[in-house]
């Protein structure tokens, strides 16, 4: 059966790095991964893997909302179990006025002093104004001809380029800084929208070069975004 584009989500990816909290006894830490930048109404959806030792009494996985000014709008928070470790993943949307999200962990030591974590942390951002999105894979053809013969003597395949361009409404000038910053995160495409066993397409370490805004009395404030990675994954979830 043929796939509707109104139930595919389109994401950007980040992996931030391992994050710890070491509180003292009777006490209350918390560490969050580097701000990334997400509209009101978006969604981030975060894969971890949480640890804790037997002297963490509670555990919270933080999904921590920040204005413009990095001041911190809200937070949403996932109750876990101490002294275990497992693999889970949350989502949750930005409430208004959001500029950026944190992921983190919260942990709260007994009579002795204890540490927990979060690490393989996968933040998945959505790009929640998106109208289109196309992917593509180029490959060259490496051909030689020879004297006496209009049929390659030697094909095979060469370079590959792995392209993505998307078309959104305008809402800031979130990629258009990304573009200049030459940032780097993957695009993640669920055609069919989330589940096991449906399509999954991920262009890894995307670098944009191209970026457009138009603009029409009667209409809405469009913008195009379009960039290339350095490989593609295509496979289902799991």
């Amino acid at each position: 059966m043929p796939l509707l584009g109104r139930n595919a989500l389109l994401y950007r990816a980040v992996y931030p790095a391992n994050i710890t909290v070491n509180p003292p006894a009777n006490s209350t830490s918390e560490a969050f991964t580097p701000a990334e930048r997400c509209n009101a109404g978006e969604k981030a959806r975060v894969t971890y893997t949480y640890t804790s030792n037997a002297n963490i009494t509670a555990l919270q996985a933080v999904f921590r909302w920040l204005n413009s000014a990095g001041s911190e709008i809200s937070r949403n928070t996932v109750t876990l179990t101490p002294n275990t470790t497992a693999t889970r993943t949350d989502e949750f949307t930005a409430p208004d006025n959001t500029f950026s999200f944190q992921f983190g962990i919260r942990a709260t030591s007994g009579a002795t002093a204890g540490t927990a974590g979060a690490s393989n942390i996968t933040e998945r951002l959505l790009i929640g104004l998106a109208k289109s999105v196309s992917i593509s894979l180029d490959v060259d053809l490496v051909k030689e001809y020879v004297i006496g013969d209009d049929k390659p003597s030697f094909l095979s395949s060469g370079n590959k380029s792995f392209k993505v361009g998307f078309d959104l409404l305008y809402a800031n000038d979130m990629y258009a800084q990304k573009l200049l910053a030459g940032s780097q995160f993957d695009i993640i495409v669920a055609p069919d929208g989330w589940g096991a066993g449906k399509p999954l397409v991920t262009l890894k370490n995307v670098v944009l070069n191209s970026w457009e805004q138009s603009i029409e009395q009667d209409g809405v404030i469009m913008e195009s975004v379009e960039g290339e990675g350095s490989n593609i994954e295509l496979g289902t979830q799991s």
